[in-house]
Parts: structure tokens; sequence; C-alpha cells
């Protein structure tokens, strides 16, 4: 686990993407209160001190994901400009700012350059194919076209669990962990192949291997 401050320059804000809050751990710190007795006859006083708990912060935990891909799990102290950041990443990610102007003009001119693109013959939107039905079984690549998403697959269509995924890939072009292809998807009868997410990509056949050793 690492803390903030040791990672500074991996801790900016236009370098992480998401958070996630872990834990959050209440922490307190002794306080003394000192007072004066006092007896039925002269110098029977004394002084006492009383020792109490009282709070001293929230320190929570995050697992924090970066442009690259990487993740990590980092510690930050409540109030602080850092976990400010990560807490409003965890709760509202569409908040997200761009760290200068410069950013946001770039991606305020591809706005303005859009144009609208049709589905083609084997292309396919976001949605959820059941192999044997909707895809023949068979090896695929799929190619990445327009918009981005998670491409996972999972063993059958009633178990949609983590557990039960054979294949997990993103793709699009945002985000450096984001793939353009993925090749040689084996997919058998039976399976569910799942594109979640606003996107459009193209289904061929995956070529055989030819080595030549």
């Amino acid at each position: 686990m690492a803390l903030f401050g040791k990672k500074q320059k991996d801790a900016n804000q236009d370098v992480i993407v998401s958070a996630v809050i872990l834990e959050q751990t209440q922490l307190y710190k002794n306080k003394s209160k000192w007072g004066m007795t006092f007896g039925s006859t002269l110098g029977d006083g004394q002084v006492i001190a009383m020792d109490n708990q009282v709070p001293a912060g929230m320190e929570i935990k995050f697992s924090v994901t970066y442009k690259s891909g990487r993740k990590e799990i980092v510690k930050v102290m409540s109030g602080t400009p850092e976990c400010d950041r990560l807490l409003q990443l965890a709760i509202d990610p569409s908040e997200m700012s761009f760290p200068n102007t410069t950013d946001l003009d770039t991606v305020q001119a591809k706005q303005k350059e859009y144009t609208q693109v049709t589905l083609q013959k084997n292309q396919l939107p976001g949605g959820k194919y059941l192999i044997g039905r909707d895809i023949p079984a068979g090896n695929y690549d799929l190619t990445w076209i327009w918009g981005s998403a998670t491409v996972s697959k999972f063993i059958n269509d009633h178990d949609t669990t983590l557990g039960a995924t054979n294949y997990l890939q993103h793709i699009g072009t945002r985000f450096d962990y984001e793939a353009r292809q993925c090749f040689n998807i084996q997919c058998l009868d039976g399976e569910l192949l799942n594109i979640d997410g606003n996107v459009i990509v193209e289904i061929s056949k995956s070529k055989p291997i030819e080595l030549d050793l």
C-alpha cells in the first residue's frame, strides 16, 4: 500500500481515472484534562490528569486505477485535497475534470468533428450474444470501429458473475489499457459474449496459425 505523499507524481488528477472506496477507519488521539482536588485541610489538594480519546480524523483506503491500466491501493486522510478528489471520483465519476484548458479545448474540438456512424455488415454494437444462436461457434477477431466497451465471455448465459468469466478485455482508443483489436477469441456453443458499452466492433473469423519452425 502506498501513501500519496510517497507517490505524488502518480497521484496527479489527470492520471487517475477511477477510484473505489475500500475501507474507512476512524482515528483517535489521547487528550488529557487537568484538574485540582481539594481536601478538608489546607494542603490536602492535589493536581490530577484524566486521559480521554477524541476523534483525530478518518483514514480512507481507496483502490485507484490509472490511465495506464495499473491499479493501486492507497490510504489518505479525510479533509485533504487528495481525499476530496478521490471521493469525487468514487461517488460521481462523470465529474472528472481536465487538468488544463488545453486538454479541454482538444476534447471540445474532437466533439465538433463528430460524424455519424452506421452499423455495417459483420459489425456488432454493445449487447449480449449467445454462441450457437446469435454467433456461430468458432474463433473470432474483434476490431474497434467506434466508441468503447468491455468485452467479456462467460461459460454460459446463466452465470454472469466474475468467476464464470473466461475472457475479459477493454476495447477502445481513449485509455492506454484499451485495445483496438482482440485476436483469436475461442467461442464455444452455449457461451455468452458480452459487449458492455456504447461501441461498434467488427467481427471476423480468426486466421489459422501458420508455423514454419
